[in-house]
């Protein structure tokens, strides 16, 4: 068919082809001219709605990319944020762990502790009673 169509277009391109065709001829070469145009106009349309839908097809991916990018940028801030959060919440810890005594600490106190043995100690209110005590008794 192509073959044909292209043959038509060189004969028809040529006037002097053209005057030696008879009107049967001519009315032959439109038809089949007249129809290899209507099959490129019909390619051409086809095409034409192809392309319009791989148009329509990219601007909706694209939207959707974009509304997909929109919503990783959302989640992302908000991780940042938590991460700002808890990264406060050990600064936090870390700066109450130094305030803490150090086992080392808390032994030389226990030492100390098992070495004077303050559940012996008095009160300053039993001390006064063996003062008083001791005055009444010097003095009776």
């Amino acid at each position: 068919m192509a073959e044909q169509t292209n043959a038509a277009f060189e004969q028809a391109a040529r006037p002097e082809k053209r005057a030696e065709m008879g009107s049967s001829e001519s009315t032959a070469e439109i038809n089949t001219i007249a129809r290899a145009v209507k099959i490129i106009e019909d390619k051409y349309y086809n095409l034409r709605k192809k392309v319009q839908i791989m148009e329509e097809n990219t601007l909706t991916q694209q939207k959707k990319l974009g509304d997909d990018i929109k919503i990783n940028q959302s989640d992302i801030l908000e991780i940042k944020r938590d991460i700002e959060d808890i990264k406060e919440k050990i600064r936090l810890i870390v700066k109450e762990l130094k305030l803490t005594a150090r086992e080392e600490d808390i032994k030389v106190v226990q030492k100390y502790l098992d070495l004077w043995e303050p559940v012996n100690f008095i009160t300053r209110g039993e001390a006064k009673k063996m003062i008083e005590r001791a005055i009444d008794e010097k003095f009776k």
